[in-house]
């Protein structure tokens, strides 16, 4: 028994004396202590990316969970965002349509001069298109375009001047703004075009080519400009990512459909406390009557 152990103990010290220098902990802990710190800063992991990762990174942590239901960190609020429960008819579509019209000519329009002519015949242009579609509208459903509402009036205007003054702010808005389309605009036009349309496919919805490398064709521009900027400059742009969700999103309503879309603004009104609600707001109805009351 004696030789045995003292066998096994031999063995022990011979594979010790034979372990490779990396795996003993002593000299593990010694060669690592010697080497740089490597984690990063958070300035100096922003710089690792493309800019346009950055956009895209600042993008989906506005998105909610119904929006992007693998990357949204947002909790749907309302009807507003579920799109799966929007109503919207032919009449809705078309508003939404000519809307989009005069915003995208902004952006064409905004694009023609200056630094921004980079942006010039991507592929992503929409505007002819747009203008087939609320004629194919029109004339099948025997209806007539109202004018732009003022929201969208109201952002291309924006759209025009931004582009003068403040060259990373105005790539913010056509970045979220055309690359929102291929996306869940995609995605909310199929349900309209399904529900409303008999699944009639909209010329606003089509490219000529391969959409995904019309994509990677811009995000190159866009990057190669904002190589250009300073820090400041893209933080700039990338705090306009909350401004881009609310002008666009102002446009989007006009599908949610008028009764839900009422629901929605009543419900967001309703104030609860300690998972009770102590505050409804009163309604049109309540208001009027009670001149009525004695």
């Amino acid at each position: 028994l004696r030789m045995r152990l003292f066998g096994v103990l031999a063995m022990l010290v011979a594979v010790q004396a034979f372990q490779p220098t990396c795996l003993v902990p002593s000299r593990i802990s010694a060669r690592t202590s010697a080497l740089p710190a490597l984690r990063m800063t958070a300035a100096e992991s922003k710089e690792t990316l493309l800019f346009t990762q950055e956009m895209r990174n600042k993008a989906m942590s506005l998105h909610t969970f119904s929006q992007a239901p693998k990357e949204g960190t947002k909790k749907d609020t309302s009807t507003n965002t579920q799109v799966a429960e929007w109503q919207t008819t032919t009449d809705d579509f078309l508003q939404f349509l000519v809307d989009s019209q005069v915003v995208y000519e902004a952006f064409e329009q905004a694009v023609e001069n200056g630094g921004l002519t980079t942006f010039k015949n991507t592929g992503l242009e929409r505007v002819e298109g747009l203008k087939e579609d609320i004629k194919f509208i029109e004339t099948k459903y025997q209806t007539k375009a109202k004018s732009p509402t003022s929201q969208a009036k109201d952002y291309a205007s924006f759209i025009i001047n931004t582009a003068k003054n403040n060259e990373p702010v105005f790539v913010c808005h056509f970045y979220n703004y055309y690359f929102a389309h291929t996306a869940g605009g995609r995605m909310i036009g199929q349900k309209v075009m399904d529900s409303s349309f008999d699944g009639h496919l909209f010329n606003f919805y089509k490219w000529n080519g391969d959409v995904k490398e019309i994509l990677a064709e811009v995000k190159g521009r866009i990057d190669g400009l904002a190589e250009k900027w300073t820090r400041e400059q893209k933080d700039a742009s990338l705090e306009a990512t909350k401004d881009t969700f609310s002008k666009s999103g102002a446009l989007l309503r006009v599908l949610v459909g008028k009764a839900i879309d009422r629901a929605a603004r009543m419900t967001s009104k309703v104030q609860v406390k300690g998972g009770k609600i102590v505050k409804v707001p009163t309604s049109p109805y309540s208001t009027t009557k009670a001149a009525w009351d004695v």
